[in-house]
């Protein structure tokens, strides 16, 4: 699906026209336009295909038709036109928490911040924190922001990568004889941000799996294509691997590639401890595999329950599980709703002062 591709680019156009002091109207247009296109529950292409592109709450012709030039030709002239006189490592740092246009408009203006390390420099200097407005509180919390930028930079929302995994576990599903097949890694565990994006397969035909997987309609490099392990990059620089793996084996790389690091070296530990060991092929005695097929068995054969991939991060959840007192996760069924409003900021009318007025009465 291009929903996210799309949404972050009228995401970028809104931060660049504010930037460039365009007028809020403009501005809030495509901020909308990006969270209600992001917020889309199926593929925008087909309500494209379907001509029904002004459906969508707050795309009227205009946007409809930017989105549509994207779809039929892969590029977007008003978002190259917007683009064309920011330097690119300005539009770099419009992705920094806490740091908004208008900040960098000014550290652009009368400290000639170009870049990450200019806008370092700046913040080790105080020169920031001296313009009018700023303070040393908010260049701290701009310092925090860049720290957060530096370790997500490479990589996704949770919001992008599930989409797209499902995406592609669905097509593999209508063009091969998979059996189970599922995501892994820190997408599994469901982390708000994921790197690559790792799919394990259960499968004794590991080649033919593979040769579809890089064929599938959103690939654009080939990075490997073996009998086991495939790896793609699709759009937006995305690397997915594939991995096949043998039905007796299926539950044991589940676990294994699903993580986190720490979750599995203390599981290796308890099982060395009673002179067993675990990899991704099974659990063994000695050369005896004592259970690898179900995920599952690899935590009974420990005494342990089962533990939700959500909370594997070695932060006392096997020490519950050998309690067999788990906590219970939130579900879906859990959630009654979600109470929020929207000020001025975005796309309403009335400030967040004016709310917090009203919220104290």
């Amino acid at each position: 699906m291009k929903n996210h591709i799309i949404a972050d680019m009228f995401e970028k156009m809104a931060a660049v026209l504010e930037f460039k002091g365009e007028m809020p109207f403009k501005v809030n247009a495509y901020r909308k336009a990006s969270r209600v296109i992001g917020d889309l529950q199926v593929d925008i292409e087909q309500i494209w295909r379907q001509g029904r592109l002004e459906d969508i709450p707050g795309i009227g012709s205009g946007l409809a038709k930017k989105i549509d030039e994207f779809l039929r030709t892969g590029r977007m002239t008003k978002y190259e036109e917007v683009m064309a006189d920011v330097p690119p490592g300005l539009i770099e740092l419009l992705e920094i928490q806490n740091l908004g246009p208008k900040t960098l408009a000014l550290a652009h203006e009368k400290l000639q911040v170009n870049n990450l390390e200019d806008l370092k420099r700046v913040l080790a200097d105080g020169s920031l924190a001296r313009l009018p407005g700023m303070g040393a509180k908010k260049a701290e919390n701009i310092i925090k922001g860049i720290e957060l930028y530096e370790r997500a930079k490479g990589r996704i929302s949770l919001g992008i990568a599930v989409p797209l995994v499902e995406e592609i576990i669905t097509q593999l599903q209508e063009r091969t004889s998979v059996k189970r097949i599922s995501p892994a890694g820190s997408l599994r565990r469901m982390r708000e941000t994921v790197g690559d994006i790792d799919i394990l397969v259960e499968t004794e035909k590991g080649a033919e799996i593979i040769a579809e997987f890089v064929h599938l309609p959103q690939v654009t490099r080939v990075l490997a294509a073996g009998d086991t392990k495939g790896s793609i990059i699709v759009e937006g620089e995305i690397q997915v691997d594939l991995r096949a793996v043998r039905p007796e084996s299926y539950g044991s790389a589940l676990q294994y590639f699903t993580g986190s690091k720490a979750h599995n070296i203390h599981l290796r530990e308890i099982a060395k401890k009673r002179g067993l060991k675990i990899s991704e092929y099974g659990i063994f005695c000695g050369k005896k595999q004592l259970g690898g097929s179900k995920e599952e068995e690899i935590y009974e054969n420990l005494d342990l329950v089962w533990i939700p991939p959500e909370i594997r991060e070695d932060r006392g959840e096997i020490e519950r599980a050998a309690e067999h007192n788990l906590p219970n996760l939130v579900s879906l069924e859990d959630i009654a709703g979600d109470l929020h409003v929207h000020s001025n900021y975005s796309d309403a009318s009335i400030s967040i002062e004016e709310i917090a007025r009203k919220a104290k009465e």
